[in-house]
C-alpha cells in the first residue's frame, strides 16, 4: 500500500514538472513572437515615416497660374511709340508750325501685363498658354478752339503657346527658361493688324511653394524685365 502511494506521488510530481516546463516553453516562445512582431512593426513604422526628399514642384503642384508685369522691351516700345515710322518735321520750319492745328494731351503708357496658365508634364517641362496686354492712350485737341477731336490710342494683345524648361529645382527655389510663340493683334485709330509674335524668358527664378514670387530677364512682347506672382495647385480628386 505504501509502495502504491509512493508511485502515485511520483507520478503527480512528474506531471507537475512537465506542465511547468511546457508552460515555460510556451511562455518563452510567446514572448519571442511578441518581441519579434513589435520589432518588425516598429521597423515598418520607421520606414513609412521616412520621406524621400524630392523637389516640391514635382510632388505637389501640377497646375500653375501667373500674373506678370513687364518693363518695356524693344518690340512693345516700337509698336506703341507714336513717332515710330513717322517723319518729324524740324521745328525751325515756320510753315510747318503755322499749319499745325492740333495739340495732344500727355501720353500715358501701360507696359505689359500678362496672364498665364501652365501644366507640368515632366519634372523639367511645363506647357501652357499666356496672354499679354499693353496700351497707350492720348487725347487730341484743336489748337485754336481747344475742342476735343479724337483719342489716339494703341493696343497690343498677344496670345501665345508657352513652354518652360526647369534646369534647377529645389523645395522653394526654381531656375528656368521659357519660350513662347503665337499671334499679336496691334490696334490703333487708323491702323492695325495681326502678326506672328514670339517671347522668351532667358532666365527666370521663382521663390516660394504654392504661392510664390518670380522675376525674369526676357525678350519679346512680354518685356525686358518681368516680375509677378504665381499660384501652384493640384486638381481635387
Amino acid at each position: 500500500m505504501k509502495a502504491y502511494k509512493y508511485i502515485v506521488a511520483l507520478f503527480v510530481a512528474l506531471s507537475v514538472c512537465g506542465v511547468t516546463k511546457a508552460q515555460d516553453v510556451v511562455s518563452e516562445a510567446t514572448i519571442y513572437e511578441h518581441v519579434t512582431d513589435f520589432m518588425k512593426s516598429d521597423s515598418d513604422n520607421i520606414k513609412h515615416s521616412i520621406v524621400t526628399p524630392k523637389n516640391i514642384q514635382t510632388i505637389r503642384y501640377e497646375h500653375d497660374l501667373r500674373i506678370t508685369y513687364g518693363a518695356p522691351g524693344i518690340i512693345s516700345w516700337l509698336l506703341l511709340d507714336p513717332s515710330f515710322g513717322y517723319y518729324d518735321m524740324p521745328m525751325e520750319f515756320p510753315t510747318y508750325i503755322d499749319k499745325l492745328r492740333t495739340k495732344s494731351s500727355p501720353r500715358y503708357t501701360l507696359y505689359t501685363f500678362g496672364l498665364s496658365y501652365m501644366k507640368q508634364y515632366k519634372p523639367w517641362l511645363t506647357l501652357g498658354c499666356k496672354t499679354t496686354f499693353a496700351c497707350e492712350w492720348q487725347k487730341v485737341y484743336d489748337t485754336i478752339t481747344e475742342e476735343y477731336l479724337y483719342s489716339n490710342n494703341r493696343y497690343n494683345v498677344a496670345i501665345l503657346l508657352d513652354a518652360r524648361f526647369s534646369w534647377l529645382r529645389r523645395e522653394k527655389v526654381e531656375l528656368y527658361s521659357s519660350f513662347a510663340l503665337g499671334l499679336l493683334a496691334h490696334i490703333e485709330r487708323a491702323n492695325g493688324g495681326i502678326a506672328p509674335m514670339a517671347d522668351a524668358a532667358l532666365i527666370g527664378v521663382s521663390v516660394g511653394r504654392s504661392i510664390y514670387g518670380f522675376a525674369e530677364i526676357g525678350a519679346g512682347i512680354g518685356g525686358s524685365v518681368r516680375v509677378g506672382l504665381g499660384y501652384r495647385f493640384n486638381s481635387k480628386k
